[in-house]
């Protein structure tokens, strides 16, 4: 056995509470990315929900830009709000799966029976904070757009801007642990693909151009800001950690995810379109620097260095393919459908903590539909339905990435009337969205099971005693022993657009 003063010193377990203490203290940046509109589609055009295919206005900029060629030259300003009333209901609890205050002096034998420290440090569940997510989150959010599309040579090249804003929060970003190790923070589970990525701005810019009446091609990049922070801390006295002093170096970086798009036009009334979008992802990577008073530290170096990179609102590489068709030309009644296929590569999926999930995601094809109808007076109605299956698989294990499998449909209005002598087309456009019901029960036995964090061999350190309360499973993972998930995303949104 090994003897109690082998375990950390005060002073050692001061320095480690210390250093957990600063890591907190990184400069969060700015980044855009474009988790809203893909999964709300364009927030101020008709047909929203395939805009890879109907795209009629500014939001081509993004979605396929091989359509800015047929588009008029216009400038709209929008405003879009959407609700979101998302639900997690958790399982409750067995007996006999807390952990205990003795987790603090329990040591395990390794392979040549010597006594190690635990390789996990859960908590007592009795520190932890409420268990959450058991009730229905409900969050506004609300936009802005600004989009504007101009030939610079008609028909042959033309540029397109396009912007969604956020008008709570410039820019929401959050970190977290989809597994046990959430425990330490906010202990519970959130939506994986909600919240705070639909916080995020986007901005994006695009060219398209015709090479022949029947075909075109589209180029366009998303702005993007990668941040990277160095903050140097210097602490008096470790075992008082009220007073230090810190300052901190940041650099923001901008990058660029492209896409491109074709156009083909092989009939009149019928056109197809491909559309490629490169992967995106915000991210914040720094270093903090610590230095103590009077402190040995490794051979040369003069600080204790702690590295740390954050991944938020990712979205995968993706293939489009759009079919529209005019079914009837009539200037005074045409009708148009669209249909749109999306793949989307969710296998390289990123979490907020740069980490690939355990288990893969699974790659998926959505599909979405919808019907314009244009009148002589340039009145258009038009409806769109969209299925997009989740990436995510069931979550019976460790792991706790919440998702559903989503239906949506949209549908709006948009007219055009006189203001004092300028020519104004006005829209409105409703959406709703259903997370489907969805239900797990966690599994302690195979692979990426829900891990036993206080082991049934460990011993008290001080006693080499054995822990009966160890025996069986003690977990502190927030979606253990299982959880239900399910929600609505409800939106509504104005736009005006005028000639340029």
């Amino acid at each position: 056995m090994v003897s109690p003063m082998q375990r950390p010193s005060p002073r050692s377990q001061r320095l480690l509470v210390a250093l957990a203490a600063t890591f907190g203290s990184l400069v969060a940046g700015p980044a855009f990315a474009s988790p809203a509109l893909e999964t709300l589609g364009g927030l101020d055009g008709s047909n929203a929900l395939t805009a890879r295919a109907l795209a009629n206005g500014a939001e081509a900029t993004y979605f396929n830009p091989a359509l800015l060629p047929g588009i008029p030259d216009g400038f709209g300003v929008g405003f879009f709000v959407v609700s979101e009333q998302l639900d997690i209901s958790l399982n409750r609890r067995p007996a006999g799966s807390d952990i205990s205050s003795d987790i603090y002096d329990a040591w395990v034998p390794d392979a040549d029976g010597d006594l190690q420290p635990l390789s996990d440090r859960p908590l007592p569940t009795s520190d932890l904070a409420p268990r959450g997510a058991a009730d229905t989150t409900e969050d506004l959010r609300s936009y802005l757009t600004i989009g504007f599309v101009k030939a610079l040579v008609e028909r042959r090249l033309s540029v397109g801007f396009y912007g969604v804003l956020p008008t709570s929060t410039f820019q929401s970003q959050t970190s977290r642990f989809a597994d046990e190790r959430e425990q330490f923070f906010s202990n519970s589970l959130q939506h994986e693909l909600y919240g705070d990525r639909l916080g995020q701005m986007t901005m994006t810019l695009g060219l398209g151009g015709e090479i022949t009446d029947w075909f075109s091609w589209g180029l366009g990049f998303t702005l993007g800001l990668s941040t990277t922070t160095v903050n140097p801390v210097y602490i008096p006295d470790a075992a008082d950690q009220s007073e230090l002093f810190i300052t901190s170096d940041t650099a923001v970086n901008t990058t660029f995810s492209p896409h491109l798009a074709l156009a083909f036009k092989p009939l009149e009334a019928l056109s197809a379109s491909l559309t490629f979008h490169a992967a995106a992802k915000s991210q914040t990577t720094g270093t903090n620097r610590i230095k103590f008073w009077k402190y040995d530290y490794e051979e040369g170096e003069d600080a204790v260095t702690q590295t740390f990179k954050f991944t938020n609102g990712y979205d995968p590489m993706s293939i489009g393919l759009g079919v529209s068709a005019v079914l009837d030309d009539d200037p005074t009644n045409t009708w148009t459908v669209g249909l749109n296929l999306q793949w989307k590569r969710w296998s390289d999926y990123l979490d907020r903590q740069t980490a690939k999930p355990e288990q893969a995601w699974d790659d998926t094809l959505t599909v979405s539909t919808g019907v314009r109808w244009t009148t002589e007076s340039n009145t258009t109605v038009h409806m769109d339905l969209a299925w997009l299956p989740t990436p995510v698989p069931d979550q019976d294990g460790r792991s706790n990435y919440v998702d559903n499998d989503r239906l949506a449909i949209s549908g709006g209005l948009e007219t055009r009337f006189d203001i004092f002598g300028v020519i104004v087309d006005g829209s409105i456009g409703v959406q709703l969205h259903r997370l489907l019901p969805r239900s797990v029960t966690k599994r302690t036995t195979g692979d990426y099971a829900v891990v036993d964090e206080f082991p049934d061999d460990a011993v008290n350190i001080f006693t080499g005693d054995s822990y009966p309360d160890a025996a069986g499973l003690q977990s502190n993972n927030p979606g253990f022993p299982g959880f239900s998930s399910s929600g609505w995303l409800l939106g509504a949104g104005v736009t005006l657009k005028t000639p340029l």
